[in-house]
């Protein structure tokens, strides 16, 4: 297998994933709304079903009272006030279909940036694979958390490391999971750079979508107060608002795997040909 070392700027990369939204940025958003909310909506309903709020699970020990945060407020003050829940079985849920939900979107995002048939329907088509969608995820995850144990940097540079397993695997559902991890080391190889920096020049999106997200979230929760209800509003606007973002991200990933394995050559392209 050839290493390929990606030299074309980021703005270059972005350039071939808008390119290869032209005209299909609906059905682009409606996959990631799909896939998103699926992910997410559940979770949301398990929590609030069977979920408890940290003070529920922390109690009133004396060992959480008088535990100065540096700004005059204890920590039990700060825990009454979250009415966040969690549960044990929303933590069951992401982690059964993470893996199955990631590899369905990257099938999708592949095939919308070859210009084939790319249909939103196509999230769910990584419940084929499930067993071993779900073992990738949990391998890389596993891999990335013992990294991240030595410090955050060889956490973060392992997440790029493993970075093109899902898209391996999606590209080729027949290899092994240790076969995607393997292949995605070594074509990362010397790309490590590149990737983080093609990821970094979305700040200026995240940021922008972040503040827009914290506004508009913010004046529609107000009429709904808290409670399950008002959970489930903010969570889907939040996935409708981010979705153009996350969907500019996914197809720039895909031209970046595609110049990886060779299947495009970024400098010979001209603009509208991709």
């Amino acid at each position: 297998m050839n290493n390929i070392i990606i030299t074309e700027p980021s703005r270059n990369l972005r350039m071939l994933g808008r390119q290869a939204l032209e005209g299909k940025w609906k059905v682009a958003l409606t996959a990631v709304i799909v896939c998103q909310l699926c992910l997410e909506l559940p979770v949301l309903i398990l929590d609030e079903l069977f979920g408890k709020t940290l003070t529920e699970l922390f109690g009133n020990g004396d060992l959480l009272y008088g535990m100065d945060t540096g700004t005059g407020v204890d920590f039990m003050t700060i825990m009454s006030q979250s009415a966040q829940k969690i549960s044990a079985m929303s933590g069951v849920y992401s982690f059964l279909v993470t893996g199955a939900f990631t590899l369905g979107l990257t099938m999708f995002f592949i095939s919308l940036f070859r210009r084939k048939e790319a249909d939103p329907a196509q999230v769910f088509s990584g419940f084929e694979y499930f067993f071993k969608a779900l073992g990738l995820s949990f391998m890389v995850g596993l891999f990335t958390a013992l990294w991240t144990l030595l410090f955050i940097v060889p956490g973060i540079i392992a997440m790029i490391r493993y970075s093109q397993a899902f898209f391996i695997l999606a590209d080729n559902p027949e290899k092994g999971i240790m076969e995607c991890i393997s292949e995605s080391k070594w074509m990362m190889r010397g790309n490590k750079a590149k990737y983080f920096c093609m990821c970094l020049s979305f700040i200026g999106w995240i940021i922008l979508t972040s503040v827009v997200v914290g506004i508009i979230v913010g004046i529609f929760s107000l009429p709904f107060g808290g409670g399950a209800f008002a959970a489930i509003i903010t969570g889907i606007l939040t996935v409708i608002l981010t979705s153009p973002v996350s969907a500019y991200m996914t197809t720039t990933e895909a031209a970046f795997y595609d110049i990886l394995t060779g299947n495009l050559r970024a400098e010979t392209y001209t603009p509208g040909q991709y």
